[in-house]
C-alpha cells in the first residue's frame, strides 16, 4: 500500500513487493496486517497455526533503519536501509517461513538461531532487565528449546 510520499523510495518499493509476495504466498496460512500513518509503517505477520514463528517489521518514513522482530522472546534485528541488509531481512523471513528457526529460552533471555538458505546461521538474542542481565553460564545449552515449524506454503516463494 504505497503512499505518495514513499512512491520514489527504492527501499519502500522493495518492502512493498515483499508484502505483496507474503500476501500471495501466505493466503489462508497467515494474517498480514499493515499500518502506515505516513511516518511509521508497520507490517505484522501472524501464522494461523501454533508452532510457526510470527514476525513483524517497523520502518520510519525517513532514512532511518528497519526493525525486524520475531514473536520469540523479544528478539529483534536493527537493520539499516542498505541493499545488503534488505537481502538479509528477506533471507531471515524466508527461513522463518521454511521453519528454519530454533529458539532457546531461559530466565529473562532468549537466543534465536535462523538458518539461511545458503546454510549460514544468523543468531540474535535478547535479555530482559533485570533477570536477563544476571550471569547464567551455559543457559543456551540447558534452556528450553523450541524448533519452529514451516508455514507449509502451497507453492515455493520466490525472492
Amino acid at each position: 500500500m504505497q503512499s505518495e510520499e514513499t512512491g520514489d523510495d527504492p527501499v519502500r518499493q522493495r518492502l512493498d513487493a515483499l508484502v505483496e509476495r507474503l500476501r500471495r504466498d501466505l493466503e489462508g496460512v497467515a494474517e498480514i496486517k499493515e499500518q502506515d500513518d505516513g511516518w511509521f509503517w508497520a507490517v505484522v505477520v501472524r501464522p494461523g497455526q501454533a508452532g510457526r514463528l510470527g514476525f513483524s517489521w517497523l520502518c520510519q518514513g525517513d532514512s532511518s533503519g528497519i526493525v525486524l522482530g520475531v514473536d520469540a522472546g523479544g528478539v529483534t534485528w536493527e537493520l539499516d536501509r542498505s541493499v545488503g541488509k534488505l537481502d538479509l531481512m528477506e533471507a531471515i523471513i524466508d527461513a522463518l517461513l521454511r521453519g528454519d528457526a530454533t529458539a532457546v529460552f531461559a530466565s529473562g533471555r532468549c537466543e534465536l538461531t535462523v538458518t539461511l538458505g545458503d546454510g549460514a546461521e544468523e543468531v540474535q538474542s535478547n535479555r530482559d532487565f533485570p533477570s536477563g542481565c544476571l550471569p547464567l553460564p551455559g543457559w543456551a545449552r540447558r534452556g528450553r528449546r523450541v524448533d519452529y515449524e514451516p508455514y507449509g506454503l502451497s507453492a515455493p516463494s520466490g525472492s
